[in-house]
């Protein structure tokens, strides 16, 4: 369709200001545009559950426009609960509470917000969360959390890399498809390329990766939105 746009928006963490401040800039239009979030809409920020939500109605009115892709963030939360479901007793409570990896890397921020909530609106929350898509794919274009696996085709990626792989895939892809994530803030990557100037936006590699976390959740960080056709970038 002539002037429609295909956008990405990287990991949120919380961030609900910056999450509506960037809705007003997209000017997002569902009748023309493919939104396509890549995961992490929760932890580390204040307002996760409000994020949260705000993608889940959005993406449920306009579900041929909306796309929430899962994080290893959401899939913590519901690896989370579903321990908590085999807990026998306060004391198991505590000690989930004390190992949990998802309370460490930020659940901390977001289990308060849920426990708020009564038990059917959590349950429905969980329940979206746990039907959430690894992955979009369009044209040439393949949307994932994390990134893929190198070598694997990429109808045969499995869960674990696409939600957590780091930097195999960084260095090792060698695609003809665009991969477009989010998972790692840019700010953590400059070690690890050469010859990008770092200026706070997405990162288009020469081996068709987009990186789209610019640290939403950092100081000094960004939300930042793409769209994968034109290279345009909002952010907030």
């Amino acid at each position: 369709m002539i002037g429609s746009r295909m956008m990405a928006v990287g990991d949120v963490h919380g961030q609900y200001d910056k999450l509506k401040k960037l809705m007003r800039k997209i000017k997002f239009d569902p009748a023309q545009d493919k939104l396509i979030f890549l995961g992490d809409l929760i932890d580390r920020g204040p307002e996760s559950l409000q994020c949260f939500d705000y993608v889940m109605h959005l993406q449920k009115q306009h579900p041929e426009s909306v796309v929430y892709l899962m994080g290893n963030h959401e899939r913590e939360m519901l690896d989370y609960y579903d321990a908590l479901a085999e807990t026998k007793d306060e004391l198991d409570v505590r000690l989930l509470n004390r190992t949990s990896q998802w309370l460490v890397y930020g659940g901390d921020k977001t289990l308060p917000q849920l426990q708020k909530l009564g038990a059917k609106a959590l349950q429905n929350r969980l329940d979206y969360a746990r039907n959430l898509p690894l992955y979009y794919r369009m044209g040439d274009f393949y949307f994932c959390h994390a990134g893929v696996k190198p070598g694997v085709p990429l109808d045969q990626q499995q869960e674990k890399d696409l939600i957590w792989i780091r930097s195999e895939f960084y260095e090792g892809y060698q695609g003809k498809e665009t991969i477009v994530v989010g998972h790692t803030p840019i700010q953590n990557l400059q070690h690890m390329f050469e010859g990008i100037t770092w200026d706070m936006y997405p990162v288009i590699r020469d081996n068709h990766i987009i990186l789209c976390d610019t640290g939403s959740y950092m100081e000094n960080g960004r939300l930042s939105c793409i769209d994968v056709i034109t290279k345009y970038v909002w952010q907030a």
